[in-house]
């Protein structure tokens, strides 16, 4: 089965970079806030492309996105922002809604000193946007040829082409998983893999599993007072709360897990979607400067179990910002490479959850013996316990009925209990020799109480 996602989409959008040396077709239409021509891509999606004057950076790109606000029909919202002070150039990542129709585009600006400051917009649907950007790129790369003069400088930074993958099969036979040579694979198993770039400028990850330690359970409490160093590593987590939001899970997991390992982490989350109430689709950023990478992930959330564990399912793509043009369609690549044999994984777990069992059996088997008198013994201690408990529970009754001035009486004649009135039963038995007043230890269990 192969996994799909929304990753390509953000990856494709955030490679964008400066814009230098644009000319323009010269049927662009005037409008209020500069010149725009609006072109249709044939495979789907709109290119707007224009010239503002010689507004600064903040002014042009109001400028954009009023008019892609008034071509597409919807508010555009901002949820990535990428600034090249070195060229004057700004992109921008952005949705709209309109009508219950979902877009995703990109928005670009720059000034030049001199020169008029160009502007350009790229949206389709959210669903298409991520399979119509790089055609729209072409397109846009061919609508906007600068002139001899300008140099060689391009519109946009070209996203390079994904790395020829290589098969990697996952030693236990439950997936595998496509990764260049140059590529390390760290884990393949389980149904889970974990592979990291040259360099560790890439690393995509798919069902890595953590576990939450929740240190408000009273068994939790336990196992943190008494487990070993290495029981507690090999849960693969960190004590936290379980807070049943996927976003904040995954920031607190990773921020614990670099604390652990001795080093500051500095996470943004710059945009996120829901995928119901227990998973998400979120990027951002990780680390700061020469070291930042950006992020793509994909997080599922289990409760937790009656000891205070939960569970943190975490698929991500990380790239680091120098080499994002570079590498993001290879590692989007190798996300999507991945195969599940899900059959295999769940004999897998039969496997585990059966040798588990016949350990068990066989403890019992080997302890049988040994266990007759004590089971007896145990037996008879649970016996007088719950004979214990059963005359509590009469006496318990018989005080209930004395505080609320009634009796329990029986016609001896035919067996019959009755709860009347204290006075009432008084009454029946002076009056009635078949009557008499039931004691507390002579009440019945689903006819007294």
């Amino acid at each position: 089965m192969k996994i799909r996602f929304r990753f390509p989409a953000l990856l494709a959008a955030l490679a964008v970079s400066s814009i230098s040396g644009l000319a323009f077709p010269a049927t662009a239409s005037a409008a209020t806030d500069g010149a725009f021509e609006t072109t249709a891509n044939p495979g789907g999606g709109t290119i707007l492309t224009g010239t503002v004057g010689n507004d600064p950076l903040p002014a042009a790109t109001a400028v954009l996105l009023r008019r892609v606000h008034a071509s597409l029909g919807a508010h555009p919202t901002i949820v990535q922002v990428a600034r090249d002070d070195r060229d004057g150039s700004l992109a921008l990542l952005f949705t709209a809604e309109r009508g219950g129709d979902k877009y995703t585009g990109v928005a670009i600006v720059r000034t030049s000193p001199g020169a008029q400051t160009a502007v350009v917009a790229l949206y389709d649907t959210a669903a298409r946007f991520h399979t119509t950007i790089d055609p729209m790129m072409h397109r846009l790369q061919a609508l906007t040829e600068p002139p001899a003069s300008s140099g060689s400088h391009a519109l946009v930074r070209e996203l390079a082409p994904p790395e020829p993958l290589i098969a990697h099969p996952f030693s236990d036979g439950t997936g595998s998983i496509g990764i260049p040579a140059d590529w390390t694979l760290g884990i393949g198993g389980g149904g889970s893999a974990l592979a990291n770039g040259p360099d560790r400028n890439a690393q995509v990850s798919y069902n890595m599993h953590y576990t939450g330690i929740d240190s408000s359970n009273p068994r939790a409490q336990m196992f943190l007072r008494t487990a070993s160093p290495l029981a507690r590593q090999n849960l693969h987590g960190a004590v936290l709360p379980y807070t049943g939001d996927p976003v904040k899970s995954w920031v607190a997991m990773y921020e614990a897990l670099g604390h652990q390992n001795g080093f500051q982490t500095d996470i943004h989350v710059l945009h996120s979607t829901p995928c119901g109430q227990s998973a998400a689709d979120f990027s951002g950023t990780l680390g700061s400067g020469s070291k930042m990478m950006h992020f793509f992930v994909h997080a599922f959330l289990l409760p937790p179990n009656p000891n205070g564990l939960w569970s943190l399912s975490d698929s991500h793509v990380f790239v680091k910002d120098s080499e994002l043009a570079q590498m993001s369609a290879t590692a989007g690549a190798v996300l999507g490479s991945v195969h599940i044999n899900f059959a295999a994984v769940n004999a897998q777990l039969d496997s585990i959850r059966q040798s588990y069992q016949t350990m068990f059996e066989n403890e019992i088997a080997n302890d049988r013996a040994q266990d007759v008198l004590r089971q007896q013994r145990t037996n008879e201690a649970l016996a007088s316990d719950r004979a214990a408990q059963e005359g509590m529970h009469k006496q318990a009754v018989a005080m209930e009925n004395y505080s609320l001035d009634r009796a329990v009486v029986v016609n001896t004649a035919t067996g019959v209990h009755s709860t009347v009135s204290s006075d009432f039963a008084d009454t029946l038995v002076r009056a009635n020799s078949n009557y008499q007043q039931v004691p507390a230890a002579d009440l019945l269990r689903g006819v007294d109480y």
